[in-house]
């Protein structure tokens, strides 16, 4: 079969990012129709008020990111169909939530003490909300862009490259909470948190090349977090560091060497034979 060019998509790096802005984009659109337009209008409390450069915006996410994350899975599979094997499989579902649970787990008791310290919002609002950040930021800043990558460049390198580039992005693309509030040193902070967790996440994908693992498990923290007190009214913006938030620090520090151990150089050839099976040329 003969394979598939893209053009600008062709291009690794490039291609990275611009999958990335083209899954936010999507899930976006989708969500101001379902979150915005719809939820927020039936669900007391769906939609929260943020303070954004000094202007308050009311914004609601959760189930419309999800399905806008999923539209954009299969707009990418549509796009190079047949050659693309998919990145929702049941296959190594299990395997890989295994891999992620000794981070979930401390994850969890970090968030557990935060209950106990700031008490709890409603459990329905943190389920709903937790989809936006499980579909929506997994789509976007690995399943797709790192399917793409692994689709031009198929070396034990790449694969270390990419783990690094998706990892990096993550982090960063979490210093802008310090534009709703959050205060500066906490949104590096959580930069730095969300880069580790990002790592333990992307080498999860990258040994399973399934999606699910990292969506599942993603969804479960931010539920935990969103359950806080502190943080169901803000839609996760944090404005203070408590006890719990220095367990979940600790689960980002593991999650680093973690993902680091998972991707281990004799098993990047593993990887490498992996993703070569899930694009037929």
């Amino acid at each position: 079969m003969k394979e598939k060019h893209h053009r600008i998509l062709d291009h690794p790096i490039l291609g990275y990012f611009l999958l990335m802005l083209f899954s936010m984009i999507v899930a976006e659109l989708v969500s101001f129709i379902i979150d915005d337009m719809i939820l927020a209008g039936v669900i007391p409390g769906y939609a929260v008020t943020q303070n954004i450069l000094g202007e308050e915006r009311v914004q609601a996410s959760g189930v419309g990111d999800a399905v806008g994350a999923v539209l954009a899975i299969a707009l990418f599979y549509f796009g190079f169909r047949p050659s693309f094997d998919g990145m929702l499989k049941k296959k190594d579902l299990l395997k890989g939530l295994l891999f992620l649970a000794p981070i979930l787990i401390i994850h969890w008791i970090g968030s557990v003490v935060s209950w106990v310290q700031f008490g709890t919002a409603s459990i329905l609002l943190a389920f709903l909300r937790s989809f936006a950040p499980g579909f929506m930021e997994e789509t976007a800043f690995r399943g797709l862009g790192v399917a793409n990558y692994l689709r031009r460049v198929q070396t034990e390198k790449g694969v270390v490259t990419i783990f690094w580039l998706s990892s990096i992005v993550f982090g960063l693309a979490h210093i802008p909470n310090a534009l709703a509030g959050a205060p500066l040193l906490i949104s590096i902070g959580q930069a730095g948190y969300a880069a580790g967790i990002g790592m333990a996440l992307g080498a999860v994908y990258l040994r399973t090349g399934n999606l699910w693992p990292c969506i599942l498990g993603h969804m479960s923290v931010d539920f935990m977090e969103f359950i806080r007190g502190d943080l169901g009214g803000t839609g996760g913006v944090m404005t203070g560091m408590g006890t719990g938030d220095w367990i979940t620090i600790i689960a980002g520090i593991l999650g680093i060497f973690w993902g680091l151990y998972l991707i281990r150089p004799s098993k990047r050839a593993q990887i490498v034979e992996l993703w070569k099976g899930k694009w037929s040329e």
